[in-house]
């Protein structure tokens, strides 16, 4: 399939705010906020408008049971032993049960409990994709499939609103899929009409620009919005903005080519995977020489230290792409020189 590479961009731009978000800064600023609220909405439309037509439910298991379940167990693998001496050093020792608990919060898909707790948990986005790849798969060979995705979207949104009123479900994984499903379909529906076909680089940047400015001014209202169910329809609303603010920015950059923005746009996954256990050996590093604890940076370092990750990583997803594609949720990749011709 000859890459997009627009979508490349948006790949590109809301996995760098991803690492952003992750990384420790003062919590109640505006602009963290705004992006934390906003971002992954772009990242699953995106992952939705690529979205293949697949035969069979029996394909669609297999398929995206291997290029995303798996890839979900080996990125939890590779981050134990990351979580186990990082459990001892604050700890000063770790019991049976308390290795346990981060095994059974991943097998239960980053669910926290009693008997279990997250391990990686911004991988909670490979089960709920997987499920959302499966959900549309079953609707779009129905009759009235769209009509079954308008339920399940007003569902998933009542939902959402409801478990942010009462807290019924702090689960990660079923969270974010309830949160962003709507805009995974949204994604699907827009490739099916053949929509974002055509580039047009003023048209494209004054539509991103302005529906992005919009979309942040709504949201300083959805903040402050008292009314719990207009807080809620704010919510979705800014996200909505905040998807077309994005395509259409990133649209605008179509043609500039950049190797490291088409790298980072194949490794997201494995970008996912791997910035946690980055981010916080940085961190360890800074409080050591610093002789300091629980850091906390300002906006223009954490922007620093997060492309500063991914181009760390960068070498990996090269070396995965020719050697374990499954990193990357794959079973092979194209050589990027040939898809830039």
């Amino acid at each position: 399939m000859q890459r997009i590479n627009w979508i490349d961009w948006v790949k590109t731009f809301c996995m760098t705010v991803v690492v952003f978000c992750h990384l420790p800064q003062q919590e109640d600023t505006f602009y963290l906020q705004y992006l934390a609220s906003v971002i992954l909405s772009s990242f699953f439309f995106v992952s939705g408008y690529l979205k293949k037509p697949i035969a069979s439910q029996k394909e669609s298991l297999k398929k995206y049971g291997y290029s995303l379940l798996i890839p979900y167990l080996i990125y939890n693998a590779v981050y134990y032993p990351y979580w186990f001496a990082k459990y001892y050093i604050e700890n000063g020792g770790i019991s049976l049960l308390d290795c346990l608990k981060p095994i059974t919060g991943t097998l239960l898909l980053q669910l926290n409990s009693s008997f279990s707790c997250e391990l990686n948990g911004v991988t909670w986005f490979l089960p709920a994709l997987f499920l959302m790849h499966w959900i549309t798969d079953i609707c779009n060979h129905q009759k009235h499939g769209k009509t079954i995705m308008l339920i399940i979207t007003i569902i998933t949104m009542i939902l959402y609103g409801a478990n942010k009123y009462y807290h019924y479900a702090p689960y990660i994984t079923f969270h974010g899929f309830v949160r962003c499903v709507c805009f995974f379909f949204m994604g699907n529906l827009f490739q099916q009409a053949g929509y974002l076909k055509g580039l047009n680089i003023k048209r494209d940047f004054t539509i991103g620009l302005s529906t992005l400015l919009l979309s942040i001014a709504l949201f300083y209202w959805h903040i402050h919005e008292d009314h719990f169910a207009l807080h809620i329809i704010l919510y979705y609303v800014v996200n909505l903005l905040s998807v077309y603010g994005i395509i259409y920015l990133s649209r605008s950059f179509n043609n500039i080519k950049s190797s490291i923005v088409r790298y980072i746009s194949i490794g997201t996954m494995m970008i996912f995977g791997l910035h946690r256990i980055i981010q916080g050996i940085i961190n360890y590093i800074i409080e050591s020489v610093l002789s300091i604890s629980n850091i906390t940076y300002q906006w223009h370092e954490s922007m620093i230290i997060a492309i500063f990750v991914c181009l760390i990583i960068l070498p990996f997803i090269i070396l995965s792409q020719a050697h374990c594609p499954i990193l990357l949720g794959k079973k092979k990749i194209p050589n990027i020189s040939k898809a830039n011709a």
